[in-house]
């Protein structure tokens, strides 16, 4: 059993982190959407059976491919391209009932652009954080759509810019290194689409999209 601890806290392929630049691999996420809402003056004026507006979240999840590039021995500027999921909701409440529960749903492509820090590698294992900003694109967005006053829709922007943060651990297999990584994206720009004139959107003041993902990664 000694001998086959010692096999197996042998480094593998030791010099593969300084003899390769570049690195490429597949990614899977789970993810849970969420927004922090903001409400607008007009709310607090109004005289109908509107009581309350509550942001709720959604699971989800994405999948795509990373391209890395290593500079210095502990750097890495990355790009981790996905395709995601997900959906998020506003609970309405009246005066005297449950109001309706407007789901925004959301398919995007995204493209973050992060800086990582890694730390060694012994035994095959090592820890890393990472940091950078993300452009999301909304292929469902209902911008474009003609929203009538009391028709209950919520749009988004197609456009989404987030900063992000997180860290991981990496594994080292024969082949290929895998990574579980934990990571939180918050909305920098106002995404939501108001119509002052409509009974939903116009109390709202302002959509911060937030996002938290877990996704699984080999990297060759």
């Amino acid at each position: 059993m000694a001998f086959l601890g010692k096999i197996c806290a042998q480094p593998r392929d030791y010099n593969r982190d300084y003899r390769k630049h570049f690195f490429w691999g597949i990614a899977f996420a789970g993810t849970y959407a969420k927004m922090k809402m903001e409400l607008d003056p007009v709310f607090w004026q109004r005289t109908d059976s509107i009581q309350s507006i509550r942001p709720g979240g959604q699971s989800g999840g994405g999948f795509g491919g990373s391209v890395a590039y290593r500079f210095g021995k502990y750097w890495e500027l990355k790009s981790l391209t996905m395709l995601h999921l997900h959906q998020r909701n506003l609970q309405y409440t009246w005066q005297h009932s449950p109001g309706p529960n407007i789901k925004i749903e959301t398919i995007s492509f995204d493209i973050p652009i992060t800086l990582k820090y890694r730390s060694s590698m012994p035994n095959n294992t090592r820890m890393y954080v990472l940091g950078g900003v993300r452009w999301s694109h909304d292929f469902q967005s209902n911008a474009d759509i003609v929203i009538g006053d009391t028709k209950p829709l919520v749009a988004l922007k197609k456009d989404t810019y987030y900063y992000e943060f997180g860290g991981g651990m990496e594994f080292r297999l024969e082949f290929v290194d895998v990574s579980l990584e934990l990571k939180m994206s918050n909305g920098l720009n106002n995404a939501l689409v108001r119509v002052p004139n409509s009974y939903y959107s116009g109390s709202i003041g302002s959509i911060f999209p937030r996002l938290f993902s877990i996704s699984l990664m080999a990297q060759n």
